[in-house]
């Protein structure tokens, strides 16, 4: 009689179970601020982002880092652990030890959020628009890891340099504006970028420097009123905020560019019509740049892409 195999126990995908000891290394700091950057990470994006490791290690790694609570698994992803499909990478998140973790080594006050709670209950759209924002950095990443004439510049390394008035702020990225409504009058409006970030040119001992917007076409392009958000909106606060000088005052930073990574091309277009026809009064603006995922993600060299501008002329970031 040939005896039957034990079953195969798996381990429940989105419970912690039997945490580790475990002593933190640079290298697990590294891939707990790869996640916190967008708050979200495929496992795969962070053995690319990680890659003078073996993959399996960095796998390996954020299990134990997952089970002793440094990173987390959202739940909205569960819908892709189906039995009669082959399995997905995993989804990581910051949690609530990372965070403790990271605000002790940057010297900033412990975080009052249970990012916990917030991974529980946050939404599908929410997570796939943090996954495309983390795509379009992956690709700036990338080119920066294959270059030697250029580095990325961390948004941590541009809040350092910025005024004390603008680190003690509870978001420092909030963006300020004042922009002209319907009567003259001028109205307050504010964003926060999808991303800050910046690269420096070292052989040209030049930097710039960008905030990205990662555009999934869930939000419409143009609405009159300002109240509501649109793509407009945003454009309008970035542009009457760039001109007054907004970014030189909170980040000691002399210039920046606007990035949308949007879904199309006719999508692109539009937005380049809203900018000369609402925004600038018909001249278009060189302050914004577009692109589409597609495009910015299978492009190995970001810097020999050529973004589309608000004026709607060719340009690259290296120019």
């Amino acid at each position: 009689m040939v005896a039957t195999p034990p079953p195969i126990t798996r381990r429940p995908h989105f419970r912690r179970h039997d945490p580790p000891a475990v002593l933190i290394t640079d290298d697990d700091v590294a891939i707990i601020r790869h996640v916190a950057e967008c708050r979200f990470r495929r496992s795969t994006d962070i053995v690319r982002l990680m890659n003078h490791r073996p993959a399996k290690k960095i796998i390996e790694r954020l299990g134990v880092l997952y089970h002793t609570g440094f990173v987390d698994r959202p739940r909205a992803q569960r819908d892709y652990f189906n039995a009669r499909k082959e399995r997905p990478s995993y989804i990581y998140a910051l949690g609530n030890r990372g965070a403790a973790l990271l605000a002790e080594l940057d010297g900033t006050p412990a975080p009052k959020v249970d990012w916990t709670e917030k991974n529980r209950d946050l939404g599908r759209p929410f997570l796939h628009h943090q996954l495309a924002v983390a795509d379009a950095l992956i690709a700036f990443r990338r080119t920066t890891q294959m270059r030697d004439d250029v580095t990325f510049i961390e948004p941590v390394e541009i809040l350092a340099r910025a005024p004390e008035a603008t680190q003690r702020l509870d978001n420092p990225w909030k963006f300020r504006a004042k922009v002209p409504a319907p009567g003259g009058l001028l109205t307050d409006l504010a964003l926060v970028p999808d991303a800050v970030f910046g690269l420096d040119f070292t052989q040209e001992r030049k930097r710039v420097y960008f905030m990205l917007e990662a555009d999934r076409a869930t939000m419409p392009v143009w609405r009159s009123n300002l109240f509501q958000t649109s793509m407009y909106k945003k454009f309008l606060t970035y542009y009457h905020g760039h001109r007054a000088g907004h970014h030189t005052r909170a980040y000691n930073i002399g210039n920046f560019r606007v990035l949308t990574c949007t879904t199309s091309a006719e999508r692109q277009l539009s937005m380049i019509d809203v900018i000369r026809t609402k925004v600038t009064d018909g001249k278009g603006s060189s302050l914004f740049l577009f692109t589409d995922a597609a495009t910015l993600t299978s492009c190995p060299d970001v810097l020999s892409l050529a973004w589309t501008s608000g004026k709607g002329e060719p340009v690259r970031l290296s120019d």
